[in-house]
C-alpha cells in the first residue's frame, strides 16, 4: 500500500522564501502548482507529482511543467540542492575508509585500497622506456648473442655480470 506523502504549510513556505531569488512574484504559482514542485523535487514523477497535487490529467500536468514560472522555479531549486550536497575527495576518502574498517575479507579490504589509490591518483602509470626494434624476422633475434640483444635494449654487458652483493660496478 502506498503512503499519502504530505506537504505541511512549512514545506510552502520554505519554496516561497526561493521566490526573490527566483525572480517570481509571489501568487504567480497556485498552490497546487507549488505541491506540484514540491513533490516533483522530492523525487516522484511528473505523473506521479500531478497526482499527489490532486491533478486529474496527466497531460495538464506536463504542460504546466513547460510553463516558465515553473521552469525557472525548478532549475533554481535544483542548483539550491546541488549546493547543499557537496561530495568531495576528502568525504569519498571517510567512506572508503570507514569501507576498509568493515571489509570482512582481505579481498575486500584491497578492492578499497584500489579503490583510495584511484581517487587519489596514487596509481600512475610507470614511465618504462619503450624500445622500438625493426628486424626483418624473429629468427634474426633468435640467433643473436645476449650482448648483441643487450646492445639493442640499451643496456650494457655489465648488467649480466654477477655483482657478488656489492650493488653494481660504480660502488
Amino acid at each position: 500500500m502506498l503512503e499519502k506523502i504530505e506537504l505541511s504549510d512549512t514545506d510552502r513556505a520554505e519554496l516561497q522564501s526561493h521566490y526573490p531569488y527566483m525572480d517570481v512574484k509571489l501568487n504567480e504559482l497556485s498552490v497546487q502548482e507549488e505541491r506540484l514542485i514540491l513533490f516533483h523535487l522530492r523525487g516522484m514523477t511528473k505523473a506521479a507529482a500531478g497526482r499527489a497535487a490532486g491533478y486529474a490529467d496527466a497531460e495538464h500536468v506536463y504542460k504546466i511543467f513547460k510553463k516558465p514560472v515553473v521552469q525557472k522555479a525548478l532549475g533554481h531549486l535544483r542548483n539550491e540542492f546541488k549546493e547543499d550536497i557537496k561530495f568531495d575527495k576528502h568525504q569519498a576518502t571517510s567512506m572508503y575508509l570507514e569501507a576498509h574498517r568493515k571489509s570482512a575479507t582481505s579481498t575486500e579490504e584491497k578492492n578499497v585500497v584500489d579503490s583510495l589509490c584511484k581517487l587519489h591518483g596514487l596509481f600512475t602509470p610507470e614511465n618504462a622506456t619503450q624500445i622500438n626494434i625493426n628486424v626483418d624476422s624473429i629468427e634474426q633475434l633468435e640467433k643473436l648473442p645476449d650482448s648483441e640483444l643487450l646492445k639493442i635494449a640499451g643496456v650494457d654487458n655489465q648488467y649480466l655480470i654477477p655483482n657478488n652483493g656489492k650493488g653494481g660496478k660504480d660502488d
